[in-house]
């Protein structure tokens, strides 16, 4: 009975396990706002409003990748990195608010991140207080944002 119980407790544990080795890298393909909003947090892939089928920054832990397109289709982080091994990565920390982005060459970076639009939407605020850029996340329709 014993060996019976733990069968079905060790099958029901594989069948209530979801894969999701693929949600960190993958591309979305439609952005649900309703559903799960995201954290506040620049982790994740974005694009820089006016650059839709051009450009796409994929920030993860300390790095950023900067990934180009012809048809605004991205490859996935691994495929990128696995076709590209010599582009460096663009090293990015906090000091405060400030996110600051090694841009390389003594070049530097430094804006503070504004989430609005269910965290969707990202506006880079300069130091002087002037808006620098808007990024939404991939898959996001920007004309959503209100």
């Amino acid at each position: 009975m014993k060996k019976l119980l733990f069968a079905f407790v060790v099958a029901l544990s594989f069948v209530s396990c979801e894969d999701d080795t693929n949600l960190v890298n993958d591309p979305i393909d439609q952005v649900d706002p309703g559903d799960n909003i995201p954290e506040a947090t620049i982790l994740g892939r974005w694009i820089p409003e006016g650059f839709e089928d051009v450009v796409l920054y994929e920030f993860i832990e300390g790095d950023r990748f900067t990934m180009y397109s012809t048809d605004g289709n991205f490859p996935t982080l691994d495929d990128f990195r696995a076709e590209n091994p010599d582009i460096p990565s663009n090293e990015w920390s906090y000091e405060g608010d400030v996110l600051v982005i090694d841009l390389h060459f003594g070049n530097y970076s430094r804006v503070v991140p504004s989430f609005r639009c269910d965290n969707y939407v990202m506006d880079f605020i300069s130091e002087d207080g002037s808006l620098h850029s808007t990024y939404f996340r991939e898959g996001y329709d920007l004309a959503d944002c209100q």
